[in-house]
């Protein structure tokens, strides 16, 4: 018998996954993946075996992926809050996708090269532990560990406090509604100016991370955004390779010096679209105004590898008032 973990990367089931659902929050809200990427994104993505529009389909997870710069534009993923279950196994390593080149796609062979380097880490965008609901759910798990669907990060980034913040936004801004369905996109900024790793200085490491969640609250569709960084933390560990090596007139450092290490800030998503030239508006989808006119503010801040533990193991216990302990000041309407 075939086992759900050689099940969720067979080639077969791959091919047949339909991805993130549009209309997963209610039918008559198209939450299209179609117009996000501009038309010059669009030409980067990659030819697909069984997907004639360049998309990664996994079971209720879509990858729009930068085959150029082998990160994803962003993974495009459903949580259904009510069907939540966090018995759920990691998968022993990441995989290739066999629908796509190789030759596209990071590996274990680049991960290696940070072996006498510390804090670097393959990290997730659609986390096992987010898409750990329904009855498909360790399925589901196991196919967030394929290359596609990763970014290097900085230790710590995407664990702990960034995880809280799913478990928030999914039980609180979505508590009015029985079901707790929200839509979820989350993935660099990919900027020219990104620097290049130092062991590799044709790879630029993405600096900043970005997610959008439109959830349903009692006045309707909304949409709220999210960003953090780890530039100061691959600054630290000398990741990134010199000037003459990056052979790149473009300094290093970028302009967004306000996003500090080890904090979340939620940004207006106009912010964020000015900044990726991506396109997260949607017709019936009303986007959260931070107030006083302000384009970003802290909503959270993590000290130490240790708080980030705690962090982590509080999400998996479904803890809410944790997320209110840390103060996730999340604006909401």
């Amino acid at each position: 018998m075939t086992s759900v973990l050689d099940k969720a990367f067979a080639k077969a089931t791959l091919l047949a996954c339909k991805g993130y659902v549009p209309a997963f929050i209610n039918a008559s809200a198209d939450i299209s993946l179609n117009n996000i990427l501009s038309a010059t994104y669009k030409k980067s993505l990659p030819k697909v075996e069984g997907n004639t529009n360049g998309f990664l389909n996994y079971t209720d997870l879509t990858v729009l992926y930068d085959a150029d710069r082998k990160v994803p534009f962003f993974s495009a993923y459903n949580i259904d809050g009510g069907q939540r279950s966090v018995k759920v196994s990691r998968a022993n390593k990441f995989r290739l996708d066999p629908r796509i080149s190789a030759d596209i796609q990071l590996n274990e062979t680049f991960y290696d090269l940070r072996k006498d380097i510390t804090e670097f880490e393959i990290g997730h965008m659609a986390a096992n532990n987010e898409m750990a609901w329904g009855v498909d759910a360790q399925l589901k798990a196991y196919q967030t560990f394929h290359f596609p669907n990763s970014v290097p990060q900085a230790e710590n980034l995407n664990t702990g406090l960034w995880k809280t913040l799913e478990t928030y936004i999914i039980e609180e801004s979505a508590k009015v509604e029985s079901d707790k369905k929200v839509c979820v996109f989350t993935g660099p900024l990919l900027l020219n100016t990104d620097p290049g790793y130092i062991k590799q200085p044709d790879f630029k490491i993405p600096l900043f991370f970005f997610k959008v969640v439109v959830f349903m609250s009692s006045k309707g569709l909304y949409s709220t955004a999210f960003m953090m960084s780890h530039e100061q933390k691959m600054k630290d560990q000398h990741m990134f390779a010199t000037k003459a090596e990056r052979g790149l007139a473009a300094p290093a450092d970028t302009t967004f010096k306000n996003f500090k290490y080890r904090k979340v800030f939620q940004v207006n998503v106009s912010y964020l679209e000015d900044i990726s030239g991506m396109n997260f508006t949607w017709k019936g989808v009303k986007k959260v105004l931070l107030q006083n006119g302000a384009q970003m503010q802290e909503i959270a801040q993590i000290k130490d590898a240790n708080d980030a533990q705690k962090h982590e193991d509080e999400m998996l216990r479904g803890a809410v008032s944790s997320s209110r302990k840390y103060k996730l000041n999340i604006t909401l309407p």
